[in-house]
């Protein structure tokens, strides 16, 4: 079976909102699947990289 692909495309605020959510859904982790807890810690360390990378490129337009 395929898995399904999605693209999202985020303002920078609903990207912040998306990162604290996800740190949220970590910290307060409740056990179950342990799958579901690497794919929410690889998807902190994506949307920390679009983060640094969006306040990267608004660094330099200002």
């Amino acid at each position: 079976m395929d898995d399904a692909v999605a693209h999202f495309s985020y303002d920078l605020t609903a990207l912040r909102l998306e990162y604290k959510t996800t740190c949220d859904a970590l910290a307060y982790w409740r056990g179950g699947d342990p799958a579901e807890q690497e794919f929410l810690l690889g998807k902190k360390q994506e949307v920390f990289r679009a983060l640094a990378e969006a306040s990267f490129s608004n660094k330099f337009r200002s």
